[in-house]
């Protein structure tokens, strides 16, 4: 039987896909963490050495998020995103701030610090421990999709799909960091809305196929109140 190329690499990527999502893994953690960070902030790099760790419990989700209002001192963060900045500009407006900052933390939706504090991370873990367990998630793979069930809440929220690189290493040419290898960990590349969640019981369904597709080795969800307050559940997604 003769296969032109690109029939081929179709059915060799579904059978990648299809083999990486039966080997996909998720759990539920017990609080979220999420550093606003740049590639061109000289003050980032030890908050991003810090993710590193973070990244290593299992019962924290990290999370990095590159904004881009650094970008003009010379170096453009390769992982930068809008969405990212705009997402950070509602923290501040959710917390009364008076402007964004790098490298900020935030934890479980509720709290926000300096970036490098381990002090005040470590704290801020303790004082928010469970919270991303409110709710019990259940979940299932089937094929190429992610089966999650949320059971009756009573309040609304809003879920979030996080779609995420785990690791990657950036050498830095320009602007503050010049000259600096730095490994981001956790790195988001793209944020979206699945739903307004009304707070009943309800199941949605993740296409894991178009994160391989994307060059993605995993996602997160996030259910979040009043869209940016409180994490009230979250579950990490490996593939």
């Amino acid at each position: 039987m003769m296969y032109s190329v690109k029939t081929l690499s179709a059915a060799l990527l579904s059978s990648l896909i299809a083999g990486a999502a039966l080997a996909g893994e998720a759990h539920q953690p017990q609080t979220v963490v999420e550093l606003y960070t740049s590639q061109g902030c000289s003050s980032c790099p030890p908050a991003d050495k810090l993710m590193g760790k973070i990244t290593k419990n299992p019962d924290v989700l990290g999370l990095s998020f590159a904004v881009t209002y650094w970008d003009y001192i010379g170096w453009k963060d390769t992982f930068g995103s809008p969405d990212n900045d705009a997402r950070q500009t509602r923290y501040r407006d959710q917390f009364s701030g008076r402007y964004v900052y790098t490298p900020q933390m935030v934890v479980a939706g509720q709290d926000h610090f300096v970036g490098s504090n381990a002090h005040e991370l470590e704290s801020n873990l303790h004082k928010f421990k469970g919270h991303a367990r409110q709710i019990p998630l259940d979940w299932r793979f089937e094929g190429e999709k992610l089966i999650i069930s949320l059971p009756d809440h009573g309040a609304p929220a809003t879920i979030w799909q996080v779609d995420i690189d785990h690791e990657k290493k950036v050498q830095i040419g320009r602007g503050e960091n010049t000259g600096k290898s730095v490994t981001y960990h956790n790195v988001v590349r793209k944020t979206h809305q699945i739903a307004h969640w009304d707070g009943k019981a309800k199941t949605i369904s993740l296409d894991l196929a178009t994160l391989m597709q994307e060059g993605r080795d995993g996602c997160a969800i996030l259910v979040q109140e009043r869209g940016f307050g409180p994490i009230i559940a979250a579950l990490k997604i490996g593939l």
